[in-house]
């Protein structure tokens, strides 16, 4: 089988750095690289298992003329674009720098791309949040589903995927467009699953008295990070240039419920209280999805359950405690 090159852009990012290892211990016909920022450095440990194993390169993607000669250089055959600011509260109090960060990166990527003159295909990483508060009667909610971005994070995952369809439209880009629903991801402080079980783990170790939380009552598709990471290869492999796909699990469960279930594996009790800092100014409160679309064009299949899932969570956010404690 020739070898193919594949880029990874933010390869130190939770989510990008789950799909680097799926992609070296599942295809080593494929020569990785990835792209970092000096501020991402400190995240390097997200791939430490697999450093060895690819090629990485600090460019900044706001910096056009960096990222032309990483392109032009490269050339690569695949690009999974994963790279953005994707903190949904704090997009709210960054609003400006998350969408100059995330829209302009996108442009000057495909840019690049174009004045290199290749044509890779290319997976760009959206997000159901660009749906919006979905109407019940559109639950669950498919591909055809109105577009109605009510966040600034949301603003421009819509901006990305826009530029991404046109350039797939004026200049040919094999362009997969994919939106990935919540999944459990243990390398992501932000996410409720994971900021929940750092505090669980916290109280367990008794660094901590109480878990505070914000809205209990959003619904939301669950998914292990390592069947995205399987998916989002699907997505680029077997995907139709020019189409978007929801990618998703088979589990549906409120913010609320998430927080009962470890709560029911705590070795402790665990006592809980809203914090109404962790509020968003608008919320997503019924974000389930129809992954049809994606599974009849890809045949994939997420391995793990849930309950691995939320193992999974809990013995890395368990780890992470107990570098916390005196020696």
């Amino acid at each position: 089988m020739n070898k193919r090159t594949a880029l990874i852009t933010g390869i130190f990012g939770s989510g990008a750095s789950y799909l680097a290892e799926y992609i070296v211990a599942n295809h080593p016909n494929v020569e990785l690289h990835g792209t970092f920022r000096s501020c991402s450095s400190r995240s390097q440990k997200n791939i430490q298992s697999i450093r060895n194993k690819l090629f990485l390169h600090n460019c900044n993607l706001d910096d056009y003329s960096a990222t032309y000669r990483l392109i032009a250089g490269l050339k690569p055959d695949l690009v999974f674009h994963i790279a953005s600011y994707a903190d949904v509260r704090k997009s709210w109090d960054k609003a400006i720098f998350t969408l100059r960060n995330n829209i302009i990166s996108t442009a000057n990527l495909l840019e690049a791309i174009r004045l290199a003159n290749i044509h890779p295909r290319v997976q760009m990483c959206s997000t159901p949040e660009v749906y919006g508060q979905v109407d019940p009667k559109n639950i669950p909610i498919d591909e055809s589903c109105p577009i109605n971005p009510n966040n600034p994070y949301a603003v421009s995952k819509f901006a990305q995927e826009s530029l991404g369809y046109s350039y797939f439209k004026g200049y040919g880009l094999p362009m997969i467009i994919t939106r990935m629903s919540t999944y459990i991801n243990p390398r992501r402080a932000d996410l409720f699953a994971t900021a929940f079980a750092m505090q669980v783990a916290r109280i367990e170790a008794g660094l901590q008295k109480e878990l505070r939380h914000g809205n209990l009552d959003s619904t939301r598709t669950i998914l292990d990070p390592r069947d995205c990471a399987s998916a989002y290869w699907a997505a680029i492999d077997k995907g139709e240039p020019g189409e978007v796909y929801n990618i998703g699990g088979a589990t549906i469960v409120t913010v609320g419920e998430f927080l009962e279930i470890l709560k029911v594996k705590a070795l402790c009790s665990v006592p809980s209280r809203v914090d109404e800092n962790l509020f968003r100014p608008v919320d997503v409160t019924l974000q389930v999805i129809n992954t049809e679309k994606f599974f009849k064009q890809t045949r994939w299949q997420p391995r793990f359950s849930f309950e691995e899932s939320v193992e999974h969570l809990l013995n890395h956010c368990r780890q992470e405690v107990r570098k916390e404690l005196p020696r």
